[in-house]
């Protein structure tokens, strides 16, 4: 998790110094992505989990 707070932080970061909107607006855009993205990996893994340890499907 600390890579996507890291990649999200970074992103904003250079948004918000960046004066040309095109390149503003793709890297507030991608620190979405990113943070969406982490949280589907987040969600597959716990469902990844759950299925696992559902000992009715063995």
């Amino acid at each position: 998790m600390a890579t996507e707070d890291w990649l999200t932080t970074t992103l904003t970061e250079l948004a918000q110094q960046n004066s040309a909107y095109q390149s503003r607006a793709l890297l507030q855009q991608t620190a979405v992505y990113a943070a969406e993205l982490a949280r589907r990996i987040e969600q597959s893994e716990g469902e990844l989990d759950g299925r696992i340890w559902n000992h009715e499907q063995w």
